[in-house]
């Protein structure tokens, strides 16, 4: 077992999210400098430095280290979340980079906001304590909220931000009142402590019990947008600007999924059949009706809303097992959904460039006139319904296989099904890019560096991830958090 250091005090462990938070507070010193190349340039410097700062730590400090009187929880698992929620960042300010859309770039406050909804995701991952998680999963909704409503004069982006924000107000209500209750019946909100207090007072007061776990389910499953509370995600998809979009596809998930296994697999532990209950029914439920609403969408931001609620709903699959192998698939099937979406979105961003639309028709003839982004729209697609021998088809795959031996074959059988049913809605996109005529005057698309590494970088990496799935799959395996034993993990190689 992993030795903890505890009641450390140490700021070092803390560098990168103390970088983020110094990033952005000079880049709103920054704010007359009008030059969006230099803020891009800068803000792209202060993620590399917390990323390989946070390498640093990995490789110096491989022992799990509870800081600030144990509210916060340095360990592998939090700095793979932690990474990958950096990556997410940079690859979304490339693709803001590339957006040329109305006066998007010029509005200096973008580069701030997205170091410090990074920040704050990567304290939310960290989290031991639930004022903490409160406080980092705030800082990170108030910031989305914020970008969602960036084009203050665009009736859609409004209407998309007031509806994240009181569908988030709502969540985190509940979620205060489910933590207020866990505290008026345990004494204690460490998450670390949790487990001791919680049998006695589910047999005390089950149902206080399960009522406090059912509101801090509600509140984050808000934000990775499972159901019933995903109802904020396509009016705020289609409402914002294509690359906040892409940034709300994936690091709030990122960062939720990985509060939610260090809330409930180490806090609540004693109470699995409580919460796993839930997390069975509203994983079936988040894939079903993810799945269904995108098969009638024709404009390809509220498609990829609702694929995205789909796949929150087959990540929670491995959460609801309760086991290490579920929790391993899902840390691979985050690092792969990043490459997926990303490149998609990328692709969707440089179409808008040209064409002024999302809807399929602007895709048509995509791949006549841009081969290579047509392709590896494509490859990203082809993984995102789970094909072989993409990153997609390895992390369904895993996810299906924790449910099988689990002995939950009624839910890998729904998963699987949903499965299937995504192979219709992003077989539509492929068709009109490779099957569909072009309009008439269509020419290639603008060109754009940031876009082009994008969608380069992202379809590479997904397809090394699929041929090559073990070291990602074993660095997954390492990472799980202490109160989880990996054992033998036949899939491993």
């Amino acid at each position: 077992m992993v030795a903890v250091t505890t009641f450390t005090a140490d700021w070092s462990y803390l560098l990168p999210e103390i970088v983020l938070t110094a990033g952005g507070l000079l880049l709103l010193l920054l704010y007359p400098v009008r030059s969006p190349r230099l803020l891009s340039w800068l803000t792209l410097f202060f993620l590399a430095a917390a990323f390989d700062l946070k390498l640093v730590n990995l490789i110096d400090h491989p022992t799990q280290h509870a800081l600030f009187y144990g509210t916060y929880l340095w360990d592998r698992f939090g700095a793979f979340f932690q990474l990958l929620i950096l990556l997410s960042t940079a690859l979304v300010l490339l693709c803001a980079a590339g957006f040329s859309k109305g006066a998007f770039r010029e509005r200096r406050e973008l580069y701030a906001l997205l170091l410090f909804a990074a920040a704050g995701s990567m304290v939310l991952t960290g989290a031991q304590h639930l004022a903490l998680v409160y406080v980092g999963l705030e800082l990170l909704s108030i910031l989305s909220y914020a970008l969602v409503g960036f084009f203050k004069k665009e009736s859609l982006s409004i209407e998309g931000g007031l509806k994240y924000f009181l569908f988030g107000s709502l969540a985190t209500g509940m979620m205060l009142y489910g933590i207020s209750l866990i505290y008026g019946l345990t004494g204690m909100m460490d998450i670390s402590f949790l487990s001791m207090a919680f049998p006695k007072v589910m047999q005390e007061a089950p149902f206080l019990s399960g009522v406090a776990i059912l509101l801090l389910v509600a509140g984050l499953a808000f934000k990775v947008a499972l159901v019933p509370f995903h109802m904020w995600a396509p009016d705020a998809y289609e409402g914002a600007a294509t690359p906040v979009t892409a940034f709300l596809s994936v690091v709030p998930k990122l960062a939720g999924f990985a509060v939610l296994a260090r809330v409930f697999l180490t806090g609540f532990s004693p109470a699995v059949p409580v919460w796993t209950g839930i997390l069975w029914w509203v994983s079936v439920v988040t894939m079903t009706v993810g799945n269904v609403a995108a098969l009638t969408q024709s404009n390809l931001k509220r498609l990829l809303a609702y694929s995205s609620i789909a796949h929150a709903g087959t990540m929670a699959v491995g959460l609801a097992v309760a086991t290490p192998l579920g929790l391993s698939a899902m840390m691979y099937y985050g690092l792969a959904y990043l490459l997926m979406n990303l490149c998609v979105f990328a692709g969707v961003i440089a179409v808008e460039n040209a064409e002024g639309r999302q809807d399929l028709g602007a895709f048509a003839g995509l791949s006549r006139r841009e081969p290579f982004l047509a392709f590896a729209m494509a490859m990203a697609l082809l993984s995102l319904a789970g094909i072989p021998p993409l990153a997609g088809f390895f992390a369904k795959l895993w996810i299906f296989g924790a449910a099988l031996k689990a002995n939950q074959a009624p839910l890998a059988l729904v998963a699987a099904a949903n499965s299937v049913i995504s192979v219709f809605y992003y077989a539509k996109v492929i068709k009109a890019m490779y099957l569909e005529s072009s309009p008439a005057a269509g020419g290639r698309l603008p060109r754009s560096r940031a876009l082009a590494l994008t969608v380069g970088f992202s379809a590479a990496a997904l397809l090394v991830a699929g041929l090559l799935p073990g070291p990602w799959l074993s660095l997954a395996a390492d990472s799980l958090p202490l109160p989880l034993k990996a054992g033998d993990l036949p899939w491993i190689p």
